[in-house]
């Protein structure tokens, strides 16, 4: 093991306590409303010298340091704290905080007493609503899990925690994943879709998918959507929702925060600005062209 590896491992260690793990935010738009239901939490961390690391990269950096477990104890409860301080922030108003979703791993989902151990981390950190934390899975990992996945699926919901399918798509893309699982909500990967509605047949096949998933009585997401036209077309297919940079960018805590509380308001979207006013809605929810 070299000195760089070995800083790296400290560093990631004090990361733990330091704050420079964080998590930024990026909204889901209702496609009809223009509403903010949901947001994703992202893992990111500022390392004092290799810059902002992606999720991807401090996953990483956790294996190879022995360190997994831990960045996914940190992660659960992070945004467990951070989805209960948007709850107390909105309490005596009438708005209710979007869901806060985060991406949970094929380990995770491996262990018979996950579900336990996510009620016991909401318990510990004050109630929240029922819904108001939702658990994203990738397709393959849920896929490589079965058959145990639908029950642990519905364990987690008993317990008021949302579930997701995220990346729908970019392994298999199989019906059989929508028709067995106990879904909230049905992220499609925007490459899975841009690729299936290429033709006539493609676009049939993919509509089937969303009366699939909404039969079963989850809301389907297209994530990725960069252009006004693509989220036309995932509107006219019957998709719920649609996230990615042409509605918003992934968020800072501090702008999460007030649009959690209702500070966003539909129109075009753009960056924000040094000099934009705080207060003042931090961005806005609907697709320019």
């Amino acid at each position: 093991m070299t000195e760089l590896d070995l800083a790296l491992i400290h560093a990631l260690y004090a990361a733990f306590d330091d704050g420079t793990l964080r998590f930024s935010f990026e909204p889901e738009v209702d496609l009809r409303t223009g509403s903010v239901p949901g947001m994703t939490a992202h893992l990111q961390w500022a390392h004092p010298d290799r810059g902002l690391l992606d999720a991807a990269d401090v996953r990483a950096v956790a294996r190879f340091a022995g360190l997994a477990d831990q960045l996914d104890l940190w992660a659960l409860r992070a945004a467990i704290t951070e989805c209960r301080t948007w709850h107390r922030m909105a309490a005596g108003t009438h708005v209710r905080p979007p869901r806060l979703w985060l991406h949970v791993g094929a380990r995770q989902l491996a262990r018979p007493t996950f579900a336990a151990e996510v009620t016991a981390l909401v318990r510990d950190r004050g109630v929240l609503p029922p819904g108001a934390l939702g658990l994203a899975f990738t397709e393959e990992t849920l896929g490589r899990a079965a058959p145990s996945s639908p029950r642990l699926l519905d364990q987690l919901r008993a317990r008021g925690v949302a579930v997701s399918v995220r990346a729908f798509g970019s392994w298999i893309g199989s019906p059989s994943t929508l028709d067995l699982l106990p879904l909230d909500l049905v992220r499609m990967d925007d490459r899975f879709v841009r690729a299936t509605l290429r033709d006539l047949e493609g676009e049939a096949v993919f509509a089937s998918m969303v009366t699939l998933a909404h039969r079963r009585g989850a809301a389907v997401l297209v994530d990725g959507v960069d252009t006004a036209r693509f989220a036309a077309r995932a509107t006219d297919l019957g998709c719920d929702r649609a996230a990615g940079p042409v509605f918003c960018p992934p968020l800072p805590v501090d702008d999460a925060r007030l649009l959690a509380l209702g500070r966003g308001r539909p129109g075009h979207p753009r960056p924000r600005q040094p000099h934009d006013d705080p207060q003042q809605a931090p961005y806005n929810m609907q697709p320019t062209a």
